[in-house]
């Protein structure tokens, strides 16, 4: 599978690494762990690669005026599923809940009050994904409340290494797929013959993203080298 090698995608992520100087004051520490950390080359086994598998539920579905009402992540060691990694927060209210989003997650106000605070969350989250490539189903949610989150409290743009497991699916699609009408999180997961779990829980989704990933990795390369910088590119939005 070499329908694209030409250009090293992850060469501008490592250069956008390098230009910004992680000792600053005021800076999360797992966000200078970010920053300290050198990229993987794009010819690297993702086998070889931790990664970090994640979810976020939210208030609503706009990154400017809604929050992250829960997080779930999990990490993936050597093709493994470390459950032991495994993490579920609840975040503080801090805006007001859609109820349509409710009647998904199930997360009301009142749970809230015990979650910890926005802050918080991200301070663990950043400390997670630090020398690891992350993975999520779907990834428009959480690359823009992650990059809203930053711009609010003025902190840089990282050199964070996506993959989304929906896009690589409609990358390469098998061939039941050509013509498929729904790429959610539980539809691939039923062509898989993966088992069902229940959805809108972010830890739930995170580990059904982790072994869908692995699935995924199987039927495309099976014991062969599976290239980032080809994940990558599929997983671009």
């Amino acid at each position: 599978m070499n329908w694209f090698t030409a250009k090293d995608p992850l060469k501008k992520l490592e250069q956008q690494r390098q230009a910004l100087d992680p000792v600053q004051a005021g800076w999360p520490e797992g966000i200078q762990a970010i920053l300290r950390t050198p990229l993987p080359s794009a010819e690297t086994d993702i086998r070889q690669l931790p990664l970090l598998v994640f979810d976020f539920e939210t208030s609503g579905l706009n990154a400017e005026r809604d929050r992250i009402v829960s997080m779930g992540w999990v990490e993936v060691h050597q093709g493994i599923i470390a459950l032991e990694s495994a993490r579920h927060l609840l975040l503080q209210a801090s805006t007001d809940t859609d109820g349509s989003a409710v009647a998904l997650h199930h997360i009301v106000p009142e749970m809230q009050q015990h979650g910890v605070s926005e802050a918080a969350a991200f301070d663990k989250l950043w400390s997670a994904m630090a020398g690891k490539v992350l993975v999520v189903h779907g990834a428009v949610m959480e690359r823009e409340f992650t990059r809203q989150y930053l711009r609010r409290n003025a902190l840089p743009e990282l050199p964070l290494v996506w993959l989304d497991t929906l896009k690589i699916e409609q990358a390469f699609p098998a061939a039941s797929e050509r013509g498929a009408v729904s790429w959610r999180l539980s539809d691939l997961r039923r062509r898989y013959r993966l088992p069902e779990y229940p959805a809108h829980h972010a830890l739930s989704d995170a580990i059904a993203t982790a072994e869908l990933l692995l699935a995924q990795r199987f039927r495309l390369f099976r014991q062969q080298p599976a290239p980032l910088g080809e994940w990558v590119k599929a997983s671009r939005p």
